[in-house]
């Protein structure tokens, strides 16, 4: 008689003076009787409850915290199987009233019948509630962590049951900012795991996590809270809802004009590089957030535009780091108000300088996408976007030269050549399917503008004197144009360099007056390659409309 209860009282006696894995070792094999016996008699499991046998393990638990563990140990890993097994003793079913908040994912469903293994004992519970409440220590807090995701795997009502009772995990957002970063990120982990895994949304969670966003000084839990609000809100549409209703898309956007400010006045230099490195990955990761609550949502860009950011996120395309994510945010914008998109991006690229040669690219690739749509063409006709095009290819003057301008001396004739095509891309982008802007750059000499500034790029030479000499060839065979363009795309190709550079610029006119340039923006791409994905592109577009979707360019003699 009384065997256990003897037991549970001398272990409370040496609990402090035996190193931890031993006493965790002996305290497993008090709990392993009463598991043992369980399913024949609750008489042993009475007397562990009855003997203060949940403070006995609450202190066997904390004294692993503070000890520097690189691995767990093995009776650590015992004890606490054994205590989520306690979680699952009880006489009777614990009560589980609904309290959902909606809305919530399509695909939940609150299961009110007990079905597989269920959560009885809330006391052992407490010991793994009460201990990552205390500790600090990284294994311990993940394991206590790892044990309540096995809870959740038995069965999903085990969530609700433990939730809407001790209330633990809406509890841990509020400590997790005091526990170590490893610990912080496996908590997120397990918030996600509500919403990929269980298809709830914990409203009131995620408002906690919110305000953590808003309230902690420390940047690197706000990075990794933040990181699970953004993989959140990908996962449905209707969490642009969610949290533009619950403030967060406000909140981002006052931090975000916050931080342009910032970089405008420090005219973006490093004061502190440490530091800096965790603050521009958090700006990113807000900006990609905004991105993310922006697409298919006008309500949400309108409120974008509302609180006046467009001018703060400009100031962000400077710095390649945040330049994607604020060129998606323009392009989201632009569904509102093409025109104030086309004025931006036409008005960076006619201000950006001679070596800002990858922000050029960025903003016509950006370009280019808007392009596609009728109201994109339209607005960049409208906005200047030809004449803004053409001054780029003419700022590029001497820049194919043999040698090159000075001005161009590091600027190498494949870079040249990339931003021709892509420039070249979005010219043939807005030419095609419009006749409006087809008529506009024909009636105003546009095509006159475009030949003129690609012969200043100086691959095609200057205007013989008269009585000079003409230049002698060595290889004087007679080949196909096909060929000799063939020839122009290939690495190891055995043309000079000035031909290569005035045969691959003659085939993006060609697939330019084919009106199908912009379907191929490689520049390592082959004009067969080429030719054959225009040639898919266009049965795909046959096939949807059956005059076709092809516009030609007028006859060479007519041009």
């Amino acid at each position: 008689m009384d065997c256990i209860k003897i037991s549970l009282q001398n272990l409370s006696r040496l609990v402090d003076t035996l190193p931890p894995p031993e006493v965790s070792e002996a305290v497993s094999l008090v709990l392993g009787f009463v598991k043992d016996s369980y399913p024949i008699s609750s008489a042993l499991f009475l007397e562990f409850e009855n003997g203060e046998g949940y403070p006995l393990l609450l202190k066997v638990l904390l004294r692993y915290d503070g000890l520097t563990q690189s691995e767990v140990d093995p009776h650590l890993e015992e004890l606490l199987g054994l205590v989520v097994w306690l979680t699952t003793c009880g006489r009777s079913e614990l009560k589980v009233f609904d309290s959902i908040t909606y809305p919530q994912l399509e695909g939940f469903k609150f299961h009110h019948e007990a079905s597989g293994v269920t959560v009885k004992n809330l006391q052992a519970f407490q010991v793994l509630q009460n201990v990552f409440h205390k500790a600090s220590d990284p294994v311990l807090c993940t394991k206590v962590l790892s044990s309540i995701r096995t809870m959740w795997a038995w069965n999903a009502r085990n969530f609700f049951l433990l939730e809407w009772t001790l209330q633990p995990i809406s509890q841990f957002v509020e400590i997790v900012p005091l526990k170590p970063t490893l610990v912080q990120m496996h908590f997120f982990q397990l918030l996600e795991v509500l919403v990929f895994e269980l298809h709830y949304v914990p409203h009131e969670i995620l408002r906690k996590v919110q305000r953590l966003i808003q309230e902690s000084p420390e940047p690197l839990v706000t990075l990794v809270a933040l990181k699970t609000v953004l993989r959140i809100a990908g996962r449905d549409p209707l969490f642009t809802d969610i949290f533009r209703d619950s403030g967060l898309l406000g909140l981002l956007l006052a931090q975000l004009r916050k931080q342009a400010k910032i970089l405008r006045k420090s005219g973006n230099k490093e004061s502190n590089p440490g530091v800096q490195d965790i603050e521009r990955e958090l700006t990113c990761v807000m900006l990609r957030t905004v991105v993310t609550l922006l697409k298919g949502s006008v309500r949400n860009a309108v409120v974008l535009k509302d609180h006046g950011m467009v001018p703060f996120i400009k100031i962000f395309l400077d710095d390649e780091c945040y330049r994607g994510a604020s060129l998606s945010i323009l392009e989201q914008l632009s569904v509102i108000n093409a025109e104030e998109y086309m004025s931006i991006i036409v008005g960076a690229l006619c201000s950006s300088t001679q070596g800002e040669l990858q922000l050029k690219l960025d903003l016509l690739k950006s370009l280019l996408r808007i392009l596609e749509t009728p109201k994109g063409r339209a607005a960049f006709r409208v906005s200047s976007g030809f004449n803004g095009l053409l001054s780029l290819l003419s700022d590029l003057e001497g820049s194919l030269r043999e040698p090159p301008l000075q001005t161009w001396g590091a600027v190498s004739p494949s870079q040249t050549l990339d931003l021709v095509l892509h420039t070249l891309c979005a010219v043939s982008a807005a030419l095609y399917l419009d006749p409006v802007n087809g008529d506009f750059f024909r009636r105003t000499g546009l095509f006159e503008k475009l030949a003129e500034d690609l012969c200043l790029l100086g691959c095609f030479g200057a205007l013989q004197e008269e009585g000079a000499p003409p230049h002698s060839w060595e290889d004087t065979k007679v080949r196909p144009f096909a060929d000799l363009m063939s020839a122009a795309f290939s690495s190891a190709s055995p043309l000079p360099p000035k031909i290569q550079s005035c045969l691959q610029i003659l085939s993006f006119l060609d697939s330019m007056a084919r009106g199908t340039l912009h379907l191929c923006r490689d520049l390592k791409d082959s004009p067969r390659a080429r030719q054959e994905a225009v040639a898919d592109a266009q049965k795909g577009e046959a096939g949807s409309d059956p005059q076709g979707n092809f516009t030609q360019w007028p006859d060479l003699e007519d041009r």
